[in-house]
């Protein structure tokens, strides 16, 4: 079977899944998606050319539970000291080793993404069979950092991003790579490893809203934890994320839409943009997230209050209480 069938098939299950979000839900895990199919490990390597193909991918990427491409067995065998804590955020994991003391400690933060193709300018340019590679150290004197990024034909990507003291960070980081792209291609599932925490935003498709809204239509933006699409001549944005509960009041009315608490502010940058936001389920375990407790939290953003609304009531019915 050619990996254009694959991605075709896979696009196929996942739309018909996706479809399953009309069906009314019950409990805390309602709004999670169901189980699906993971894809074979060249469903990777098929550039995504249609916007169905690009829907399927970004789906895909989300079932990933990204803090299982580098168990914790991997980051012991860094010899970079004892692990002091992973964290995680909806889509990225944060692993610290070594002295507790923050500027002397190891960090290592990685990322699901979705991406173009990527046009280096800076930094070691090189492909793993078909994944393209980039290693960007850090230019600044003294510094210890690096980034890098691995893309995979289809779109999909993770992001790697070290900061270790008196090492190499990018002979890391390149070190490591091979490694997180064999386990990204078994597609290990949300809930993999042991640091990630189930809730109701974890894989979960902030498009799944426009299976409740006659008329919406696509814009050129993909991305893993936001929707950008049109409706009713208006740029709506959905997005999913883990904040802090003091940030999700932060300069905020509190209002009501059907019977369910919601914050509306408006843009920094542009006050006539409302912006509502609202919890959608219990706060992290202490120490899950880095810093501050973190609460699972939806926002919507629109050019009038009249269409943010309205987009806010269906995306709250994805999260029954």
């Amino acid at each position: 079977m050619t990996v254009y069938r694959t991605l075709a098939l896979v696009a196929a299950v996942l739309l018909a899944v996706a479809g399953c979000g009309d069906e009314p839900n019950t409990g805390e895990g309602a709004a999670r998606s169901p189980a699906i199919p993971a894809p074979p490990p060249h469903f990777w390597s098929a550039p995504a050319d249609t916007p169905q193909q690009q829907a399927a991918v970004a789906r895909a990427t989300r079932q990933i539970d990204v803090c299982a491409l580098l168990p914790r067995d991997t980051l012991v065998d860094l010899d970079l000291g004892e692990i002091q804590d992973v964290t995680i955020g909806l889509d990225s994991c944060r692993a610290v080793l070594g002295d507790p003391a923050p500027a002397e400690a190891a960090t290592l933060t990685w990322h699901s993404t979705l991406l173009p193709p990527l046009a280096p300018r800076l930094g070691i340019d090189k492909h793993l069979g078909d994944v393209h590679l980039l290693l960007v150290p850090d230019r600044a004197p003294g510094a210890r950092a690096c980034g890098a990024t691995a893309r995979f034909a289809s779109g999909a990507a993770f992001y790697l991003g070290l900061s270790i003291p008196n090492r190499d960070s990018c002979a890391i980081a390149d070190g490591l790579l091979p490694g997180m792209i064999d386990r990204w291609r078994q597609s290990p599932v949300q809930g993999t490893s042991p640091d990630t925490v189930d809730t109701v935003l974890l894989g979960a498709d902030p498009c799944a809203v426009r299976a409740k809204l006659d008329g919406t239509a696509d814009t050129d933006e993909r991305r893993l934890t936001q929707c950008l699409f049109r409706y009713r001549d208006e740029t709506v944005t959905v997005a999913y994320d883990y904040r802090v509960t003091d940030q999700v009041r932060a300069r905020a009315t509190e209002e009501k839409i059907d019977d369910r608490t919601v914050f509306r502010t408006t843009s920094l940058y542009d006050s006539s943009i409302p912006i509502y936001s609202a919890v959608v389920g219990p706060e992290l375990p202490a120490g899950s997230t880095a810093f501050v407790p973190r609460v699972p939290a939806v926002e919507v953003t629109s050019a009038t209050d009249d269409v943010a609304r309205q987009v806010m009531s269906q995306v709250l019915t994805l999260f029954p209480q």
